[in-house]
């Protein structure tokens, strides 16, 4: 017998126990830092879960994680159907999340997919050794959030919280007090640290900028947590070049995607 609803806080707290962090990391973040401002629907079968879609909405797009625990159980067209019905979504609105190989095949079974999905690694860092001893950023102070959001939004990058810009640390570099590169975290705390919105503006790429910036923020981060993630998309490889360099390692590779729920 298949049953939907909405996950439990004893749910949640059993999935985050058995979650595999390295490989689930934007999961891991829903049952975490983002449980508050997230929906978890659930679905059962015989009263065991067997896939939860997860629904966030604090970006500037509909955000979605997806865990399956029983794919061979799992009546995926069910559970599209009554998360939609759940969250109430606006028709047509495209949808994002970041899924694995066979979540991803899933989704293009049911014909969800749209636009092109990219390749992203999900990184952690392993050695601290490898790290710059760097001072060349400073610490943006709140009435200069408006412009690290005119900053990254000139860049295209929408993956951020106007509470993140606002909550955590963010480092800038500036050139005739005008930002040219910054960098901040999706998460930070004991629980989760992730870097985030690293960016260096077009005119100013080339000169080690972001290195600078990613060291200054693996280190702070490493004063909450021993483990420090970051994303990128693979086809970026000048940046994964770079993250290689400063001691960061591939856990995940997976695939982001633009998707609608009908």
């Amino acid at each position: 017998m298949i049953s939907h609803r909405l996950l439990t806080n004893e749910a949640i707290n059993q999935l985050t126990d058995q979650i595999h962090r390295d490989q689930h990391l934007l999961f891991y973040s829903y049952l975490t830092q983002r449980k508050e401002q997230a929906t978890f629907v659930g679905q059962y079968v015989d009263d065991k879960l067997t896939a939860v879609l997860a629904y966030f909405c604090g970006l500037s797009f509909p955000a979605f994680s997806f865990h399956c625990l029983n794919q061979e159980n799992l009546n995926f067209p069910a559970l599209i159907a009554f998360t939609k019905e759940t969250i109430q979504l606006k028709q047509h609105s495209v949808c994002g999340t970041i899924l694995c190989d066979c979540d991803l095949q899933l989704f293009q079974s049911q014909g969800l997919i749209t636009g092109n999905p990219q390749r992203f690694l999900t990184m952690k860092h392993t050695d601290q050794s490898k790290l710059l001893d760097s001072n060349l950023a400073e610490l943006i102070k709140k009435n200069e959030v408006p412009d690290i959001v005119d900053l990254l939004r000139s860049g295209g990058m929408k993956f951020f919280t106007r509470s993140e810009l606002e909550q955590y640390p963010f480092f800038g570099i500036k050139e005739c007090g005008h930002l040219i590169a910054a960098g901040g975290f999706h998460f930070y705390d004991s629980k989760l640290v992730e870097l985030g919105n690293i960016y260096t503006s077009p005119a100013h790429r080339g000169k080690g900028l972001a290195k600078h910036l990613t060291s200054q923020l693996t280190k702070l981060g490493r004063t909450l947590a021993s483990d420090v993630y970051l994303g990128v998309l693979k086809e970026n490889q000048v940046a994964v070049h770079l993250y290689k360099s400063l001691g960061y390692e591939v856990t995940a590779e997976q695939t982001m995607v633009d998707f609608k729920l009908s």
